[in-house]
């Protein structure tokens, strides 16, 4: 279930959901770290939410292993 925001979703946010959404990122429970490379002329750098179109690739992936 997706929490509401109340403020505007930066655009690296909903990218990582659409990966998610594809199938395209791991589905175990686990640690997963993101590099993000946002343009020069992002707002992110502004302190303000992200309005380009950020590279995003899964950079390490840790998945926990469930004990009955």
């Amino acid at each position: 279930m997706r929490q509401e925001y109340k403020f505007p979703q930066p655009n690296f946010v909903r990218k990582i959901l659409a990966m998610q959404d594809a199938g395209t990122l791991p589905k175990a429970i686990g640690v997963h770290m993101f590099d993000v490379s946002h343009d020069g002329w992002c707002q992110h750098f502004r302190g303000r939410p992200c309005d380009g179109d950020p590279d995003i690739r899964l950079k390490w992936s840790h998945s926990a292993a469930v004990q009955n």
